[in-house]
């Protein structure tokens, strides 16, 4: 009998310590809420995005026209018989022109991106914390579930992109 005793003593703490354990890892362990975006939806509502967008193609336009203008100066050059030499050093400098142009507006489109996703990144953080919501996945990576806070981003960036990052509470 006294193994029987032993058996349900040492039962009963092992129920007893997986019981203390299971609500430990409760406590300690909260669920995550998850939130997704459509970054996309974000970027197409954007004004700000879209002013961008038009002036990264009047740069595009202008580098075109540039590309344009030298190939017909090359062209008249090469017509008026031009010796070689010249031919090569007109093409050198109006190569060195359109490289220069096109390196400002590469400059150019790399500050306004990080401007964009600096002020889209700010809003998208105020509304997860508007929702307390503790991550947020791009849409097309949930299947199932989460808070969509798209709208709320896009409301705040089309009201004022710099109160995006105030918390509403």
């Amino acid at each position: 009998m006294t193994y029987s005793r032993k058996a349900l003593a040492l039962t009963s703490a092992i129920v007893a310590v997986v019981g203390v354990s299971s609500a430990a890892l409760a406590q300690t362990a909260p669920p995550k809420v998850i939130g997704t975006i459509d970054r996309d939806k974000v970027v197409q509502h954007y004004p700000k995005a879209q002013q961008f967008a038009e002036e990264l193609k009047k740069g595009e336009e202008k580098v075109q026209k540039l590309v344009e203008n030298a190939n017909k100066q090359y062209e008249d050059s090469k017509k008026a018989n031009k010796p070689q030499a010249e031919l090569e050093a007109l093409q050198k400098r109006l190569q060195t022109e359109i490289d220069s142009e096109v390196k400002k507006l590469q400059t150019t489109a790399q500050q306004l991106e990080g401007k964009l996703e600096t002020e889209m990144d700010a809003a998208i953080k105020a509304e997860a914390a508007t929702h307390k919501v503790d991550v947020v996945l791009m849409k097309a990576a949930v299947l199932l579930g989460g808070v969509d806070i798209t709208e709320g981003v896009v409301k705040r960036l089309a009201s004022d992109p710099a109160a995006a990052a105030k918390t509403t509470k």
